[in-house]
């Protein structure tokens, strides 16, 4: 089953630090327009040790997207719906950041 989308956190290392969860999913980082709606401008998904909390704390390390303020989530029970969730909304959202192909 997949989840409801939680969210918008902020993106920040002490949140993502805070966050005791190892839940799988997808997550969507971007940023928060005045209407409250988040701007996914990289969509990703955490189905490995350490789930989605250990993903967003890679990609904060690597540092790559100085835009992205906010992040958000839908957990998944099994890793077949994390991963055609992640393609189904990397192609609805076209986000800047992920790369062609997904």
């Amino acid at each position: 089953m997949i989840h409801d989308y939680k969210g918008h956190y902020p993106y920040s290392a002490e949140i993502i630090e805070n966050w005791d969860s190892t839940s799988i999913g997808v997550y969507y980082c971007g940023y928060k327009t005045q209407e409250n709606k988040l701007i996914p401008l990289y969509i990703g998904k955490g189905a490995g040790e350490g789930g989605m909390r250990s993903r967003l704390l890679d990609h904060l390390r690597e540092d790559n997207w100085p835009d992205i303020t906010h992040f958000g989530y839908r957990t998944c029970d099994t890793e077949a719906e994390t991963e055609e969730l992640e393609k189904t909304e990397i192609a609805k959202y076209k986000p800047r950041y992920n790369h062609q192909g997904k």
